[in-house]
């Protein structure tokens, strides 16, 4: 059994809404053992195949549904977004969004920002998403992209989770990593992302730019290297497993 750092439900706000299920993980519960104890929910570490398909399995159990539910991705640290309509494996995206039922959008992180949204459109179905950033999404702009494709397709009232990540402090890096973001984001955003001396805080520019937005997140976790009991992190161990969150639409609404 996966054990989540949190879960809820995203409310119905209009008609058309369906309510949305949602966990973020760490490390609590699962199958696996040694450097990927327990729950790792990432196939290409080097953990044991069966062991991740159990906790992939405890994972979707989390909000009601099965390992064949799941859509996962393979990031690339950019910012192109898969638009899916059923469960799978998509490469080359460090974003899903879905207006389907019954498909678990997951994104898993080490120290990078796992996070879901969920937005209404009126009469229609509800969107999700999930969206994987590390410094490199935050340059490219990953998070806002996916914003901008949410309410493309009509959503509004956008609400998100934003899952555990490395903060500033431990997650030191070079000048022209910084500069990068310095260039490449907003004020507000590079501000919030180096406001340690030598570090890059991904999850707080992450923060900063859902603020922008007019999106006042839920926070999830801590720093993923400062807890090493209950988060993996990729900056601590080298090898290690990967957390996550996961969304997904459910058939019927909630009664009043």
């Amino acid at each position: 059994m996966v054990l989540p750092l949190a879960s809820g439900v995203f409310a119905p706000v209009a008609p058309g809404d369906r309510p949305a299920f949602w966990a973020v993980t760490g490390r609590l519960g699962g199958n696996s053992s040694g450097a990927f104890s327990s729950a790792n929910i990432a196939s290409h570490v080097g953990d044991d195949q069966g062991c991740v398909d159990q906790n992939l399995e405890g994972l979707a159990q989390l909000i009601g549904m099965n390992r064949s539910h799941l859509a996962l991705m393979e990031p690339v640290h950019g910012k192109s977004i898969g638009v899916v309509a059923q469960a799978g494996v998509f490469t080359r995206v460090d974003a899903l969004v879905s207006a389907s039922q019954g498909i678990g959008l997951v994104a898993m992180g080490a120290d990078c920002v796992p996070l879901v949204f969920y937005g209404s459109r009126g009469l229609s179905s509800p969107l999700v998403s999930a969206v994987h950033c590390g410094w490199k999404g935050l340059v490219a702009g990953i998070v806002t992209a996916t914003i901008l494709e949410l309410r493309g397709h009509g959503a509004s009232d956008i609400q998100a989770v934003v899952g555990p990540a490395i903060c500033g402090g431990c997650y030191s890096s070079h000048a022209q990593r910084r500069d990068l973001v310095r260039q490449s984001t907003v004020k507000e955003v590079s501000i919030a992302a180096l406001q340690t001396q030598h570090g890059i805080d991904v999850r707080a520019g992450v923060i900063a730019e859902l603020a922008l937005q007019g999106i006042a997140p839920l926070v999830v976790g801590g720093c993923t290297y400062e807890n090493p009991e209950e988060l993996f992190s990729y900056r601590r161990e080298r090898v290690t497993g990967r957390q996550g969150v996961i969304v997904a639409i459910t058939e019927h609404q909630e009664e009043s």
